[in-house]
């Protein structure tokens, strides 16, 4: 029997995505795309391979035996696109181009300098950049989607696969909605939010952030702060923090980035700093990485 095949690479990137995230909502979010053409698009995709690849629950969905097997062959599929467009690109002698994945949580506050710095003094190199979380970027290092990867790495995670480096340091400081009593003060004490409802971060987009706001805590003043709610992104934690929602802790450099009824007030117990890392795949030009670490760590000091 033949089958007419209408697949396409989209479907394909639809699925890993939802396979990943095991939820249509942060699965669509992710492509930034709506969640109507994402559902469309993956049951298209069931209705062609005459197979369910997920049960759908109440929170979420959970891949079916059919499913994770074609999720092997798809992750498979996205690797050799991506191998063969850097190939081709190379025998077409289209120049070296360098793929940045970031967490704008981390960095963005002075990488558009560095990387104009960086443009002048290598302009044979095509940059483009990608605002992706932490786990979105680990996974787009493994698939070649990205050549290096600038993300906070709380928790020292284990990327023994990769090259990588500290680029620096950043202290933590209290994040809190602008009708809080403590706005207005130079200083604040940690054990003064100890009964502040807390905005955490979601482990499985930014792992090991929640913990360390919740060890330097412990560390430092001697309790673990409720965690009343665990955010997707940045904008979500300080949405959330300007509502009224809770504090929260996040490094210095976002005090500097826009945002909306909240206020940043420095810590006075010695909290450890969270540290800021590049990560790269082995085979990326070393001369092409060390000009760009080296501007970074110039726009960041």
């Amino acid at each position: 029997m033949l089958y007419q095949v209408t697949m396409e690479l989209r479907h394909i990137r639809y699925f890993v995505a939802a396979a990943e995230e095991l939820n249509i909502s942060r699965a669509s979010r992710r492509l930034n795309v709506s969640q109507p053409a994402m559902s469309r698009l993956i049951h298209d995709l069931e209705e062609e391979l005459a197979a369910v690849l997920f049960v759908r629950e109440r929170f979420g969905l959970r891949l079916t035996p059919a499913g994770k097997k074609f999720l092997e062959y798809a992750n498979q599929i996205i690797d050799l696109h991506n191998e063969a467009v850097r190939v081709v690109r190379n025998i077409s002698g289209s120049g070296d181009s360098l793929d940045i994945g970031f967490v704008r949580l981390s960095i963005s506050s002075f990488l558009g300098a560095a990387l104009r710095k960086f443009r002048e003094a290598n302009p044979g190199i095509a940059v483009k950049i990608y605002e992706l979380d932490l786990a979105d970027q680990v996974r787009a290092l493994r698939r070649k989607q990205i050549d290096v990867a600038l993300f906070d790495n709380p928790r020292d995670l284990e990327l023994d696969e990769f090259d990588k480096t500290v680029l620096f340091e950043l202290p933590l400081v209290a994040v809190i909605p602008e009708t809080h009593p403590l706005v207005g003060r130079q200083e604040v004490s940690l054990t003064e939010l100890a009964k502040d409802d807390f905005i955490g971060f979601s482990e499985e987009r930014f792992p090991g952030r929640t913990q360390a706001i919740v060890n330097a805590c412990w560390v430092a003043a001697g309790f673990k702060p409720d965690m009343h709610y665990k955010a997707n992104s940045l904008d979500e934690v300080l949405a959330m923090v300007g509502s009224g929602a809770g504090v929260c802790l996040l490094p210095t450099d976002v005090s500097g980035m826009p945002h909306s009824g909240v206020s940043f007030i420095a810590l006075q117990e010695k909290v450890e700093p969270i540290k800021f890392i590049a990560v790269w795949r082995h085979n990326v030009n070393r001369l092409i990485i060390n000009s760009l670490l080296e501007h970074i760590k110039l726009q960041s000091s």
